[in-house]
């Protein structure tokens, strides 16, 4: 049966199904023209490929507008008096012993800065030089080693929180993992963020409290636990016994 063959110039008479009903191909003639096939199929075959997955910038952060709860982490170059870490209150401002009661959230950190500029200025500063590093305070509490409050860079995740705090201990059962943010209680699986899941990726924000839950059932510490309290009933047990003899 004949196939049908890309026309080129080198094979249209070589191949052409016409010729090949007039006399019989030759071997290296008709394995010319499969070789013509596969390399002239090639570059279509080729285009199909997928694309090439495009890498995230997993470093890059949006840190956004200042809220409530976060940590303004001042150097003010040349006076160490003004340097040092100033929270955002309740109301959005943030209070700088020398330079007054300054708005911040709301506002981004660049603006901020302007801000602290303009008012060292206004205090005598002829070129103040200043830095400003906006930090969240979050916390995390329950079955992690080290629960604490702690101020960290705006746009860590849940799973880095954690690595913060020491990782989970013995007794944690990450499934139960719950974020509280605004009075609400969001229920995170983080065994499954441990293992490169979405979860893991929860973006934190200013005054949320991690909760990692607790083991429930039998646990090593629950079987020591026991293991101990079935120990002193023997022993109480046995005193008994010998003092009935006596």
């Amino acid at each position: 049966m004949p196939f049908a063959i890309p026309e080129s110039p080198r094979l249209v008479n070589r191949c052409a199904p016409g010729r090949a009903r007039q006399s019989r191909p030759r071997v290296g003639v008709l394995a010319s023209c499969v070789v013509a096939l596969f390399v002239q199929a090639e570059p279509a075959r080729a285009q199909t490929l997928p694309p090439a997955p495009t890498v995230l910038d997993t470093i890059a952060r949006s840190v956004g507008a200042l809220r409530p709860g976060d940590v303004l982490k001042i150097a003010v170059f040349r006076d160490k008096e003004l340097t040092g870490d100033y929270p955002i209150d309740a109301r959005g401002y943030v209070q700088i012993p020398g330079l007054g009661v300054i708005k911040a959230a709301g506002l981004e950190p660049t603006e901020v800065t302007d801000r602290l500029r303009l008012a060292l200025i206004e205090r005598g500063f002829a070129r103040p030089e200043i830095s400003v590093q906006p930090l969240i305070r979050v916390s995390v509490l329950g079955e992690v080693r080290s629960p604490n409050m702690y101020p960290v860079d705006p746009g860590t995740s849940l799973l880095q929180l954690l690595t913060v705090a020491g990782g989970p201990t013995d007794r944690a059962r990450l499934q139960d993992t719950r974020v509280i943010r605004d009075g609400r209680a969001f229920r995170v699986d983080m065994d499954g963020g441990l293992h490169g899941t979405a979860a893991g990726r929860v973006v934190l924000y200013s005054n949320d409290v991690v909760v990692v839950g607790r083991k429930r059932g039998l646990t090593g510490e629950n079987l020591n636990l026991t293991l101990t309290a079935a120990s002193l009933v023997l022993v109480v047990m046995n005193i008994a016994f010998l003092a009935r003899r006596n």
